[in-house]
């Protein structure tokens, strides 16, 4: 991470702020100052944005670090300016409306994506990629129709697959009206299955996906009194036109049942359609502490926001992160290693989202990004063994016209026939022995 701004509650009313970490030395970086954090007064984005500037102004490391990050040239490769908020109010402050003369709305450019780091830090284990890419889309929301939203991740993996990127989609819900889009669509890597009825099993269907990138389309709030969580629809609620869904899961138990470092596994990204997941004004959010607890990267969204929004955003979020991951692992420099930074996905999303008028027009602003300090770093083997995916191809072949070789009768089929499947085995024993000598 190029740049970290931390802000250190002091008490309920001020905090220190320092510049955590810059890519470039800052004199007295590491000297805080005392800041008083209250609610911002300004009637739009852009008057929002502007003292938000000034408040960083007041820490002059800071804005040192920050005017020159934004003093670096158009077509410039993305440098994220990442917030470390462990004082709450801080925290439910729209950082992501960072407005700085004469660049404009920070977050808006391609230059310099926003996101925030987690406060409590985790090791990020290395996850061994072998495809495909796994997506799992928990889409059952009552009262909400899912299927624009599995529609639009349909569209993103076949765009993946022509780029190369093997992918499939497993679907988890109580709409029948999903589960039947999922069947139209025909394709044999999308998949789904009957969301079920209680909390642990329901966590449990999610953490058997083994998902890489995880999906959620649910209501966000309260598991149960003081207790943020999710809400999900069951079929049930569905066909009864529930308003709220019976199963009710507290971030905690999400958390564990996400959070599997010592395997190696769990999801890379979760990204939660769901209102309020990143919203801290009266406690910690969803989307950060399920961050704290482990999850590598969370996208929530800070305030109550229109179905509308979350398709849209869900459209045009997943290209990106879908050419962000098949570039990853596609290892063009050689390296089995490669790390995943997601901030700059989000700029497409939030400059399509903000229209020509991100002032009054501020759903942009909504996508929070929480991860850990640690970019999650991937690792390919086929990268690491050039003719791996060769091999694995020709075994597969080989042992088809091996298979369909011995079910050929000599009495019965023609001599050519086998002559030629003979060869073909032949050929690929050859070509098998060359790729692994």
């Amino acid at each position: 991470m190029g740049m970290i701004v931390a802000f250190t509650p002091v008490d309920k009313a001020s905090a220190m702020v320092s510049l955590f970490k810059s890519s470039v030395e800052i004199e007295d970086m590491d000297v805080p100052r005392r800041v008083v954090i209250k609610p911002l007064q300004g009637a739009d984005a852009k008057a929002r944005g502007e003292e938000l500037a000034r408040l960083l102004g007041r820490h002059r490391p800071t804005k040192q670090a920050i005017d020159q990050a934004l003093g670096v040239d158009a077509g410039t490769a993305p440098s994220t300016i990442y917030f470390r908020l462990a004082m709450p109010a801080a925290d439910a402050l729209p950082w992501e409306q960072l407005y700085v003369e004469p660049r404009g709305f920070v977050a808006l450019d391609a230059r310099w994506p926003i996101a925030r780091v987690a406060r409590r830090v985790h090791e990020v284990a290395q996850r061994t990629f072998e495809a495909p890419l796994r997506i799992v889309a928990v889409l059952s929301a009552a009262d909400r129709d899912g299927v624009p939203q599995l529609d639009a991740l349909a569209t993103a993996i076949v765009a993946a697959r022509l780029q190369g990127l093997a992918v499939g989609l497993h679907v988890i819900t109580g709409d029948p009206a999903v589960t039947a889009r999922v069947e139209e669509l025909a394709d044999p890597g999308v998949t789904v299955e009957t969301i079920a009825t209680d909390p642990v099993a329901v966590v449990r269907q999610i953490a058997a996906a083994r998902a890489h990138l995880l999906h959620v389309l649910c209501h966000g709030g309260y598991a149960a009194p003081g207790v943020m969580g999710l809400s999900f629809a069951t079929r049930r609620d569905f066909l009864s036109r529930a308003k709220a869904g019976r199963v009710a899961v507290s971030v905690d138990m999400m958390a564990a049942a996400l959070k599997r470092e010592d395997q190696g596994e769990g999801p890379w990204l979760v990204v939660l359609a769901a209102c309020e997941t990143a919203n801290a004004a009266a406690a910690p959010s969803t989307a950060h502490e399920l961050v704290n607890s482990g999850v590598p990267a969370v996208i929530g969204m800070r305030r109550v926001v229109d179905l509308s929004a979350t398709d849209a955003f869900c459209a045009r979020v997943y290209p990106e992160l879908l050419a962000m991951v098949a570039a990853a692992v596609a290892a063009a420099d050689g390296s089995p290693h490669h790390r995943i930074e997601w901030a700059p996905a989000l700029t497409a999303p939030r400059l399509a989202a903000a229209g020509g008028e991100p002032a009054s027009e501020d759903g942009w602003s909504d996508p929070v990004l929480y991860v850990q300090q640690e970019h999650l770093l991937v690792y390919t083997p086929a990268a690491a063994d050039p003719h791996a995916r060769e091999r694995a191809a020709l075994r597969d072949r080989l042992a088809e016209y091996e298979l369909f070789a011995k079910t050929l009768d000599p009495r019965s089929t023609p001599k050519e026939i086998i002559a030629t499947v003979t060869k073909e085995i032949t050929r690929l024993r050859k070509a098998l022995s060359e790729v692994e000598a």
